[in-house]
């Protein structure tokens, strides 16, 4: 039985506007969502829980969908998800052990250890996730919806991983009060020798997932693998956006910046 296929629009245009609609609109909740009360905050994340159940309900349901709709049902769920997982991060439910700045003491190994104490529980969180995800589609034909958020995890890690050795941008002000105290932990240089690394992985895995589409294409299944490849562009900009001077430093809450050993 041969698989449906799409236009040239539907695998190549369509979902890169999809994406960054997707990914514009997310951030700018959660960004508004970051200037509100803990409790309005709170609230909000369990008014969400039945988005996020529902959204577990929709990739189990596509799970053997190669559609176009089936691939942007996945997609979009898992999407939902990993957002409801960072707001669980952001609203301080979910954060770690360590909730204060940075000793100043604390350098190399024991600086990182620190900083991973800010996010443990969170990081936790989302490797069961991860697992629950993996479990609910293994041996199926869309991956989708966890591709999605092994992604967008993935990059969240090279992001966080790149501000904690020094980038020029910090964007402390993005952050809602009761997590200034993360600012500690970042330091600010020109960039790092992990940046670079970072920056190619990003892109060749981008690479990948766009020749993968023209692989697969004109199957529809190919539109899920352009919804991965924008996901990664995005994600390398973001990346980019951390070395470019950008924001005002000296307009940025204080925060003691510690500078890594190299």
């Amino acid at each position: 039985m041969s698989l449906p296929t799409a236009t040239w629009a539907e695998i190549y245009l369509y979902p890169v506007l999809v994406t960054m609609a997707l990914w514009g609109g997310l951030t700018l909740g959660l960004l508004w969502l970051n200037r509100r009360t803990p409790e309005q905050r709170r609230l909000v994340l369990f008014l969400l829980i039945s988005v996020v159940v529902l959204a577990h309900l929709h990739i189990w349901d596509t799970r053997n969908d190669l559609s176009i709709w089936g691939n942007y049902r996945a997609y979009l769920a898992g999407m939902l998800i990993w957002t409801w997982h960072e707001l669980s991060f952001y609203s301080g439910l979910l954060t770690g052990p360590w909730q204060q700045p940075c000793p100043p003491e604390a350098q190399g190994w024991q600086r990182f250890k620190y900083a991973l104490d800010t996010h443990l529980y969170h990081e936790i969180a989302m490797i069961l996730e991860i697992v629950l995800l993996w479990w609910m589609l293994h041996g199926a034909a869309n991956q989708i919806g966890l591709l999605t958020i092994i992604l967008g995890w993935a990059l969240m890690q090279s992001a966080k991983l790149n501000v904690l050795l020094g980038v020029r941008s910090l964007p402390v002000h993005w952050l809602p009060e009761h997590l200034w105290y993360l600012g500690s932990f970042w330091a600010q240089r020109p960039s790092n020798p992990f940046f670079l690394p970072s920056i190619m992985v990003a892109t060749v895995v981008a690479v990948l997932l766009w020749l993968q589409a023209t692989y697969l294409a004109p199957a529809s299944s190919a539109v899920g693998m352009t919804l991965l490849a924008v996901l990664a562009m995005l994600g390398v900009l973001d990346h980019w956006l951390l070395v470019l001077p950008l924001y005002n430093q000296e307009a940025q809450p204080v925060v003691q910046w510690v500078e890594p050993e190299v």
